[in-house]
């Protein structure tokens, strides 16, 4: 029997062999952002995430997402706005502010309802963050107790069903960090937080900005493909600076985490559309280079440091059924019983 490791292998080398579908960053900034990342991830996070061979899997799944659509009606209308978030020039998501984002995707649907509003159509991109993070925090809570029971556990069938568990869980975990990795990466393009996200539209336009619907395609797609330079986006990104392991994170710091990040993003929407009007997109000028240059830089580092953070947060967080903390198993204060079914 194989094991999840050489499944992952074929699937990864298979997926490789065929073209990708430019949507977002496009593939290349996409697997650009999500290689940068994981090859600078520090050495105090779990050394599966830092070898050869996962780096290229983070990497191979950063297009992921978007290899998904059209998919079928229901999937596309569900996930597709997950991809963005429409902020306006008074810096609020149709009156909802970023600042304050509501707790989770129910009540920000039930803020923006109040005028006839929807995620649907606002888009919901924070929120895809926001769960990313929190699902990889837990990925990393599972992996904390799989790794302890699996040499400490009291008999060897014990041990064993944690080792196998140990095994899937890395599988799992490099899956969701590559798909999540999409989404952060989508956050750094300044025109997916924007409502002028693909010419300057229907909206007081005093400078005359483009409104051509082909800018968003080829920005992202084209002009990376053509110009970013993988070397200054990772010279960009730098080496990670350490910092001790926080207490648990509360909702709204991680909500502020996001929206610092998104803000960042939108503040580069009127500057990309400058360099637009002055042809550099089309030409190919030092400061059209430098801008996304450094705006995939951002999503590598957002990306890199959230990986870090969660991993941290971990130590905080609970695993099995019923929830036990992770610090108490680590501590022989409390025990999980193996997982079922891998012996």
């Amino acid at each position: 029997m194989q094991s999840f490791r050489s499944i992952g292998a074929i699937a990864l080398a298979c997926a490789l062999q065929f073209p990708v579908a430019a949507f977002a960053w496009g593939a290349d900034g996409h697997r650009m952002i999500n290689q940068i990342a994981a090859k600078a991830l520090p050495p105090s996070v779990p050394a599966f995430l830092r070898t050869p061979a996962a780096v290229a899997e983070i990497e191979a799944l950063g297009p992921e997402e978007d290899r998904l659509k059209d998919a079928g009606t229901s999937w596309d209308d569900d996930n597709d706005p997950g991809h963005y978030v429409d902020i306006g020039d008074d810096g609020t998501i149709d009156g909802v502010s970023l600042d304050a984002l509501p707790k989770d995707m129910r009540a920000y649907a039930v803020a923006l309802g109040r005028d006839g509003k929807d995620p649907y159509g606002d888009g919901y991109l924070p929120y895809n963050i926001i769960d990313g993070y929190e699902q990889i925090r837990k990925d990393f809570a599972i992996w904390r107790v799989d790794d302890y029971g699996a040499k400490a556990a009291a008999d060897a069938a014990a041990r064993l069903a944690f080792a196998n568990d140990l095994a899937l869980r890395e599988t799992l975990t490099l899956r969701d960090i590559g798909v999540y990795g999409h989404f952060v990466g989508d956050g750094s393009q300044p025109l997916h937080v924007t409502i002028h996200y693909n010419g300057w539209g229907k909206y007081p336009n005093p400078k005359g900005y483009s409104d051509d619907h082909h800018l968003h395609a080829f920005f992202e797609s084209e002009f990376v493909r053509k110009y970013a330079r993988p070397a200054a986006v990772q010279d960009l990104v730098g080496a990670y600076a350490e910092a001790p392991p926080s207490t648990l994170l509360s909702q709204a710091q991680i909500a502020t985490l996001v929206t610092v990040y998104l803000r960042g993003s939108a503040s580069r929407v009127t500057p990309l559309y400058d360099i637009e009007a002055a042809h550099g997109f089309a030409s190919g000028s030092p400061a059209a280079v430098a801008f996304v240059d450094a705006q995939l830089a951002r999503g590598a580092s957002m990306l890199r440091d959230i990986i870090v953070l969660a991993w941290d947060d971990s130590l905080n967080a609970k695993a099995g059924y019923p929830a036990v903390d992770v610090r108490d198993v680590l501590s022989g204060k409390a025990t999980i019983p193996p997982p079922a079914g891998n012996d």
